[in-house]
């Protein structure tokens, strides 16, 4: 995959650089979204909070992004790794005997609701257009860690100054919402230029991330989506000062790029490829990413700025305690 920066947008203390791909041979699927519109997937509830069941009866392949958010069941989640679907159809998921064929494909899931165990209206979950925004996504990127993510939430509700009767269940997307028109005012302002496939983001002149697709039809159909992901980082620092430079972007961010020390790991994905976790060696950036047949297919990388200090031992003990007392008692 050849690609390129394009011209740097700005809006206020926001400054995004599309990244263009220059080829003719994509990963082709389509977005959980479009399945949903099309009746063609459904997100169901497991006895384990950190899984999900997927029904896939789509004849595309499947792609469900990292950082997507779903709301319903029993707790809001959200995906914490990208997955490809195959087509769908009667699938070996667990690559066991022929015996064992399944349509349902397992997949990982983290409580971003804290407080809710019970089913408020319809038992099924459908996709949300609110992503995680990157100093939530960066606690995400982990097979471990689920106080971690509580943590930066709370953090969030304090920063934005969310009052204690909003998401009175510690739900990141009902507090997202209340910030729902100034979200959309800054996002609105960054438009998807020709074959472009992601973007990469200042927040007060400092990189913050970088997320791309290997399609850019898929970009294109969930780009305002990832917009006001970033945006929210940008409403949490609109109140901190910073020099208005007069920076090259691309220069600066090539740079950046070349000098990030990362140490990397590797997995089977639940579906189609690899996927891949990254972390900094100073931990101040993790990303994520699925690779199959030799593409890319989402490509995601993001810094924390402030937010919380997980207390690891206290959280996690907290979090098994509670999963128990919701299924054993």
């Amino acid at each position: 995959m050849y690609l390129k920066f394009g011209t740097p947008q700005v809006h206020k203390n926001m400054i995004v650089i599309p990244i263009i791909v220059h080829d003719h041979r994509f990963v082709e699927f389509i977005s959980i979204k479009q399945a949903e519109e099309l009746d063609l997937i459904e997100i169901v509830e497991t006895n384990e909070v950190n899984q999900l069941e997927v029904i896939n009866k789509c004849d595309k392949q499947v792609l469900i992004p990292f950082g997507m958010t779903v709301h319903g069941g029993k707790q809001d989640r959200t995906i914490w790794e990208p997955i490809l679907l195959p087509i769908g159809g009667k699938q070996n998921v667990f690559n066991h005997s022929n015996e064992d064929l399944s349509q349902k494909w397992v997949i990982p899931a983290k409580c971003i609701e804290q407080s809710r165990w019970n089913y408020k209206k319809e038992q099924g979950f459908k996709s949300s257009n609110l992503r995680l925004h990157p100093n939530v996504a960066f606690e995400t990127i982990s097979a471990k860690g689920q106080g971690a993510v509580w943590d930066e939430i709370q953090n969030y509700r304090t920063e934005m100054k969310y009052n204690m009767n909003i998401a009175p269940t510690q739900s990141y997307l009902e507090m997202t919402k209340t910030s729902e028109k100034k979200i959309e005012n800054i996002a609105k302002n960054f438009t998807t230029v020709e074959n472009q496939c992601g973007i990469a983001v200042f927040i007060n002149n400092k990189f913050i991330g970088i997320e791309f697709y290997a399609n850019p039809k898929a970009w294109k159909e969930m780009s305002n989506d990832i917009f006001q992901a970033f945006a929210i980082e940008a409403l949490r620092f609109k109140t901190k000062s910073y020099t208005r430079a007069d920076i090259e972007f691309q220069g600066k961010l090539i740079e950046l790029l070349k000098n990030l020390k990362l140490k990397f790991s590797s997995r089977d994905g639940v579906g189609l490829g690899k996927v891949v976790d990254f972390n900094s060696e100073n931990n101040k950036w993790r990303g994520i990413t699925l690779v199959h047949d030799g593409n890319i297919v989402q490509f995601y990388l993001v810094s924390k700025r402030g937010g919380s200090r997980y207390q690891a031992h206290r959280r996690d003990i907290q979090f098994q305690t509670e999963i128990n007392q919701r299924y054993y008692t």
